[in-house]
């Protein structure tokens, strides 16, 4: 289950170099051409040549027990939670947020009209208020909206026709709240590339070109690419010669992507930390995890990185076990066992972890774990982070259920850390 099907399911109520491989300078162009909807320009997209991607290298690390700190197996004490919420908002059934800092969080609605099976928008972290941006999807009425994600600056969104499993990755800017310019198309695909996992920061738009694993385009190279609000250019930031494993993640202007590596010597993930802000796009920081082993998420901050596995692999070490590690190459690495379900926050040395229904607080300089309690009646999936990375403000959201075990509305709450 992907983690906007997980999502939606929560929200019904139902249960150190500049070398690195894949990273290229080559740079692609707005075009003028309106394809797909009046006023809409569109980004032209080719392949990329081989010969001037740099070869990267990491050795994976497979590790044992004994460089594992394990949080709740007995290496850290239990302590009170020294989170409350500032801020409590209710909203409409089915809400979706997505917080990617700033003041505002981008919104997927489920209004309760016939013409619109959902629309967009934002809320504003300081009022709650909803503020509806798009009603109706910008490629026509067989297209749904199928993802969201905002900044204080930028737009970006994408439409599936479900019919035909075509999309499209669009985005605008964005200011008080409200879009300002024109929609730009991004990227499109058919059904033999799967819809872009992407992020904001900023006032770029980052995302990922992968070919669906089963389909026809499956030994396709895979690609992860940037546009700013406002350039006529854009940059390929990276070519993997196989499926990203996780979203792209942006912290401080330390872009975390999980490309395959090693390609002669099997499949091997790289989790890599690209710095965004030099203009080389030099790469921070790289992990090579053990064989066949995939992370489920993974972002860098505080200089070391935060990653989950998703499932347990027979033979791996220990960082083949399932659950969520703190640490880079070479180890120790705090782990947290329990079954990942959303990348991590941090503020200083706190880290939030999402468990079934609540989160845990983990603090590593203290070495101490609490609990992050999830709003009364509220099941299955429980608190829900809006939120990703390194921020002040921690948005969580929970479908609250009524005495008979309806579900009757979403409750967001905004917690200062």
């Amino acid at each position: 289950m992907s983690i906007l099907d997980r999502l939606i399911a929560r929200a019904s109520g139902s249960g150190a170099s500049a070398s690195s491989r894949g990273v290229t300078r080559r740079s692609f162009t707005i075009g003028s051409v309106a394809a797909i909807g009046a006023g809409m320009a569109a980004i032209s997209l080719s392949s990329c040549g081989s010969s001037d991607v740099p070869e990267a290298t990491g050795e994976p690390q497979v590790v044992d027990d004994s460089q594992l700190v394990a949080v709740l197996d007995g290496d850290y004490q239990s302590a009170d939670c020294p989170y409350a919420a500032a801020q409590e908002f209710t909203l409409p059934l089915g809400t979706l947020l997505f917080h990617s800092g700033g003041s505002w969080a981008a919104a997927l609605l489920t209004p309760e009209s016939s013409t619109h099976v959902n629309t967009l928008g934002v809320m504003s972290l300081a009022s709650g208020n909803l503020n509806t941006l798009i009603e109706s999807p910008t490629l026509g009425g067989t297209y749904g909206f199928h993802d969201v994600r905002a900044t204080d600056d930028v737009f970006a969104w994408v439409e599936v026709d479900y019919a035909t499993r075509e999309w499209a990755l669009i985005a605008q800017g964005l200011s008080n709240g409200q879009l300002t310019g024109e929609p730009v198309e991004l990227d499109h695909g058919d059904a033999d590339w799967e819809p872009p996992r992407f992020t904001t920061w900023e006032t770029s738009v980052i995302w990922q070109r992968m070919p669906l694993a089963t389909g026809t385009a499956r030994a396709e190279d895979s690609h992860c690419y940037q546009w700013t609000l406002g350039d006529t250019e854009g940059r390929e930031l990276w070519t993997s010669h196989g499926r990203f494993a996780a979203s792209p993640h942006v912290v401080d202007g330390i872009l975390t992507i999980t490309p395959r590596v090693n390609d002669d010597e099997g499949v091997y993930y790289g989790m890599t930390a690209l710095d965004l802000t030099d203009g080389n796009l030099t790469r921070r920081d790289q992990l090579v995890l053990p064989s066949s082993v995939a992370p489920f998420e993974a972002i860098y901050m505080n200089e070391q990185f935060v990653f989950s596995i998703e499932a347990s692999y027979s033979g791996r070490g220990s960082l083949g076990n399932m659950g969520t590690y703190i640490g880079r190459e070479g180890g120790p690495y705090i782990f947290v066992r329990r079954e990942p379900l959303a990348c991590v926050v941090a503020k200083g040395t706190n880290y939030l972890v999402k468990a079934q229904t609540s989160h845990f607080v983990v603090d590593t300089e203290a070495e101490t774990y609490a609990t992050l309690l999830a709003p009364d009646r509220s099941v299955d999936f429980g608190d829900w982070p809006a939120s990703e990375g390194v921020v002040d403000r921690f948005l969580s959201y929970a479908t609250i259920r009524n005495d008979r075990g309806v579900p009757e509305r979403v409750v967001a709450r905004v917690f200062n850390l």
